[in-house]
């Protein structure tokens, strides 16, 4: 038996066909063809060197030789088994950063009981810049450009749209409240109503304060204008500014119990907000 050409994926393949009794049982387990998976079977058995199945036209029967790899083969498969469930048990534990903007950490943080869950730590880190989830800066992140590195999983979840917002008092005047943050919105308002600033801020948040105390218009997402009783949308959706948010993850991590969790019920959040993001309030 030359054991250098035996690892675990020619044993999980071995267990497919000795349990389902055949090739086509085994395709269905394994997710490879009946011939592919034949294939496996005949360089495993020249690798060892026995016969490990009686090939019959009803179906593949384990020789002797073939009993006894089952026996080793499942040993090593519980092996296997429970350094996944360690690791498991271990990676459910971590904490998970997520990293977004200063409106969608603000969304998330309203809806935290909708995707938090028993013995999982989240952190949140709101930024207009971006973190490098490539070099592990942050384990999920939502951007509003799709990412192009190859080592990243990303998922479309809604498009954003931006608007002009006010208390009804403040829409009856010409004042604007600017940010001075490096954003395409934070543009509009520096470009489009640069004569009628009349307040500027460092932060996109203070923006909302502002407004609220009725002293000049903003541009916000409709998400979050339109959740605001004391403001109201003084002006069309701005077209220019809509874009496509994306939920980037790296590759590997989504395949941790935990996050994918996370990320399927952040999703699940957003896709069912999704009018009052496009605008439809």
């Amino acid at each position: 038996m030359n054991e250098t050409k035996i690892d675990w994926s020619d044993l999980y393949l071995f267990l497919a066909v000795a349990r389902g009794g055949g090739l086509a049982a085994g395709a269905a387990t394994s997710g490879l063809s009946a011939p592919s998976l034949g294939r496996h079977m005949v360089a495993l058995e020249r690798a060892i060197g026995e016969n490990l199945f009686n090939r019959l036209p009803r179906g593949y029967d384990l020789t002797a030789a073939g009993m006894e790899l089952l026996v080793e083969a499942e040993a090593v498969e519980e092996q296997v088994l429970a350094i996944k469930r360690r690791r498991d048990n271990a990676n459910a534990h971590l904490p998970i950063h997520i990293t977004a903007g200063t409106w969608m950490t603000r969304f998330l943080a309203t809806h935290i009981r909708t995707f938090s869950t028993e013995g999982v730590r989240l952190v949140f880190r709101a930024s207009e810049a971006r973190h490098h989830i490539g070099r592990r800066e942050a384990t999920i992140g939502l951007r509003n450009t799709r990412p192009i590195e190859a080592s990243l999983a990303t998922r479309k979840t809604t498009r954003i749209a931006f608007a002009p917002y006010a208390t009804p008092s403040a829409a009856l005047e010409n004042n604007w409240i600017a940010s001075t943050a490096h954003t395409p919105s934070a543009n509009w308002v520096r470009t489009h109503k640069k004569n009628d600033i009349k307040y500027e801020v460092s932060s996109p948040r203070s923006l909302l304060d502002l407004a609220r105390q009725g002293i000049g218009q903003v541009v916000l997402p409709c998400f979050v204008g339109c959740q605001e009783p004391e403001l109201v949308q003084n002006g069309p959706i701005i077209t220019s500014l809509s874009h496509d948010q994306w939920l980037v993850v790296h590759g590997e991590d989504r395949n941790q119990p935990a996050v994918r969790n996370t990320i399927d019920l952040i999703t699940k959040l957003i896709v069912s907000s999704r009018r009052v993001f496009e605008g439809n309030c």
